[in-house]
């Protein structure tokens, strides 16, 4: 083997990078231990190249392949850190600031907090969760096949190339002999599932979701479906009188009141066929508050509502920023908005910063509570992660 791969597949949309590397050394006759070893490293059962690649491992392989460091760092799940996951290891507090710092159907306050130990958001605590693939990818690709780093999350029901729905498979990953003489019939999934799927996969590729009152980071969705998740499993114990908000949800899907189950696990705990059924309520919900049918009581339960119309003609007419292109009034506007998008897009990612910019907003206001939550409801809607706040 030389130090660059002459020969290698292109990677596909939203490829798992263990995938990717399978049929990299699949086409030089090698497995990808070797491959590995190539590159200076040695992969064993303890290493998970799909969770968080060894230190400087993605940087190799781009000299290798030709193909970007930040392409091939979102082949991983440590490079959607901290959007996706607040982090790759469990936090003590992370289920409370990830899960239960939104709401949507319940009133805020609503839900009883719960300690969860060794939780990480999305990623399934079963010593062997069932896979899922595409049968569209997997008929129009040969082994050993490519698949996607989602696939093995509860995020998604679909796939984003075929939007057809994923079907659970027990073979191993990359050959799918079950399948090659009874492959599945792709099914095609509502027009709620499609669209909340869609609004995922542009999160993961954009960085952030059109929703109907405007545009979030994907910091945000993700905290919002997962949220969601969180109030559609609720208890009585946990929510009272308020779960008649989220009964109404189960009780317009297909699927029996919180997907059956008798006692609180979180999300990750759940076996995969009670996933997939909370999700797909999750996916009614949505659809329910976008159309009027149901009224959420949650803070961010207006995000899915449309703007509302306040257009009120005061016959005059209203100056516009068309009115003002090329003004010096215009252009302090403009220079004074980029700055403010330039400190949240650092404070996003720096603690130090952040605080910074709340102690600025809170100055004079800093002994009004209700003042200050709203500061941090808002810090969290743009996606400043709300432990950046602690101290």
């Amino acid at each position: 083997m030389s130090t660059r791969w002459p020969v290698h597949p292109a990677p596909t949309p939203g490829e798992a990078l263990s995938s990717w590397l399978t049929r990299i050394a699949d086409r030089h006759g090698i497995t990808s231990e070797i491959l590995a070893v190539d590159l200076g490293y040695v992969l064993d059962r303890h290493t998970d190249l799909d969770m968080a690649p060894p230190e400087g491992f993605v940087e190799q392989v781009a000299v290798c392949t030709g193909v970007s460091v930040e392409q091939i760092r979102t082949m991983s799940l440590s490079g959607f850190v901290p959007w996706l996951l607040e982090g790759i290891e469990p936090g003590p507090d992370a289920f409370i600031l990830y899960a239960r710092q939104l709401s949507i159907l319940l009133p805020e306050g609503t839900r009883a907090d719960r300690a969860v130990s060794s939780w990480r958001a999305w990623i399934p605590a079963r010593s062997k969760p069932q896979q899922r693939a595409c049968p569209r990818c997997v008929a129009e690709s040969s082994p050993p096949h490519p698949y996607q780093l989602m696939w093995s999350l509860p995020l998604m029901l679909t796939c984003p190339v075929h939007h057809c729905r994923l079907e659970p498979h027990r073979d191993a990953l990359w050959y799918y002999f079950s399948w090659y003489e009874t492959p599945p019939v792709p099914q095609e999934p509502s027009a709620a599932i499609r669209i909340m799927d869609a609004r995922t996969w542009e999160a993961l590729t954009t960085g952030h979701v059109d929703l109907p009152r405007r545009r979030v980071h994907a910091g945000v969705w993700f905290r919002l479906l997962r949220s969601l998740i969180d109030e559609l499993g609720s208890t009585l114990k946990d929510c009272g009188p308020a779960q008649r908000l989220t009964r109404k949800v189960w009780e317009h899907s297909s699927h029996p009141f919180r997907a059956g189950q008798l006692v609180w696990h979180p999300y990750e705990e759940l076996p995969l066929e009670v996933q997939l059924h909370t999700l797909e309520a999750a996916a009614t919900a949505i659809q329910l508050l976008e159309n009027g049918t149901l009224a959420g009581q949650g803070v961010q339960a207006a995000l899915f509502l449309p703007e509302p119309d306040v257009a009120i003609d005061s016959g005059r007419r209203r100056l516009t920023m068309t009115d003002l292109a090329g003004s010096p009034l215009e252009n302090s506007w403009q220079a004074a908005l980029d700055n403010v998008n330039t400190v949240v897009d650092h404070a996003r990612k720096h603690p130090e910063t952040a605080r910074q910019l709340f102690g600025f907003l809170t100055h004079y206001r800093r002994h009004d509570d209700d003042y200050l939550q709203h500061v941090r409801d808002d810090f969290i809607d743009l996606g400043i992660p709300g432990e950046f706040l602690s101290h």
